[in-house]
């Protein structure tokens, strides 16, 4: 592998550059305070929330916004404490239920969502954030199979939250109030990084699964999945941390799911789709028919099909 630390300090942001603009903190038109941002009356259930980008960017972009209420998930319920109280100072008025759920446990997850409806009847979005990393070596033949499929969890995890925030969300969810998805992603799933072979595979696998989610519901559902960049977390690999690059602010990504969700004829055009947190949102909206006209994005094998090619 070459040797990462030789590149600019900005590599990761300029090589995954989509938009003339790249950011590495909260700009203006993803402000989750402003009018046009709102997220009033509505609930969210985050994962992952107990540390990392879900405790320091998501939960409080969403709690600046207006949600009424927030619900947090971890595997400990004590270890969202902190975010509870830290929430809590942004708004007192808000509504913060914290629950520990292993969300590889399908019993604890229909359990944990048994709850969450019983106190919230509409919950209008869910944050997949939650996730591991355990690639132990780039080459194969050096990789336990126990650990290697640790890391899907990944994909379990986010599908059975989904699956249970969707059936709750069926009887309520209209093409104009959809139910609002938004699954965690990584660069790293359409990359090539042998050091996070089993998460960068987790990864692309939660890119064609938010896909497949947005085709099999008729606009009622909202899904998008995001890349927050690079950003300084637990779980960040021992290569990219001494390569010495930039790292984003946790609140970019979550003030950039807040603008994902919170007008949905504003964004219906990324659903099903994919991208950067870095990525500027004006010009996205600029984009919006190449996007749509040529189906970017998006995961797609890298070939021209169909017949129609070989008729002369």
């Amino acid at each position: 592998m070459a040797d990462l630390s030789t590149l600019p300090k900005d590599w990761i942001v300029i090589s995954g550059q989509f938009t003339r603009k790249a950011h590495t903190n909260v700009y203006p038109a993803i402000d989750p305070t402003r009018a046009e941002n709102s997220l009033t009356g509505r609930t969210v259930v985050v994962t992952g929330a107990s540390r990392g980008i879900g405790a320091r960017g998501i939960a409080p972009a969403f709690v600046r916004a207006g949600v009424k209420a927030i619900v947090l998930i971890a595997t400990k319920s004590e270890s969202v404490k902190g975010v509870e109280q830290e929430l809590k100072n942004i708004n007192p008025d808000v509504e913060v239920l914290g629950l520990g759920v292993n969300i590889s446990s399908a019993e604890q997850v229909a359990g944990a969502w048994s709850r969450i409806n019983s106190r919230y009847p509409k919950v209008d979005i869910l944050v997949n954030n939650a996730g591991i990393e355990t690639t132990e070596s780039e080459k194969t033949h050096e990789q336990d199979p126990d650990i290697f499929f640790r890391n899907f969890v990944n994909v379990k995890g986010t599908h059975m939250m989904t699956q249970q925030f969707l059936k709750a969300s069926m009887p309520w969810a209209t093409t104009s109030d959809p139910a609002r998805l938004i699954n965690m992603t990584s660069s790293s799933g359409w990359g090539i990084w042998p050091f996070l072979a089993a998460y960068s595979m987790s990864k692309a696998a939660i890119i064609h699964y938010t896909t497949t989610v947005a085709a099999s519901y008729a606009g009622t559902v909202l899904a998008i999945a995001v890349n927050p960049g690079l950003t300084d977390t637990e779980i960040v690999p021992p290569v990219l941390r001494a390569a010495g690059f930039n790292y984003n602010d946790p609140a970019l990504t979550g003030s950039t799911m807040v603008w994902l969700v919170a007008d949905p004829a504003r964004t219906r055009f990324l659903n099903g789709r994919v991208l950067t947190a870095e990525w500027d949102v004006e010009e996205l909206v600029g984009r919006k028919e190449e996007i749509t006209s040529r189906n970017l994005l998006t995961m797609q094998l890298n070939a021209k099909l169909r017949v129609e090619q070989f008729v002369d």
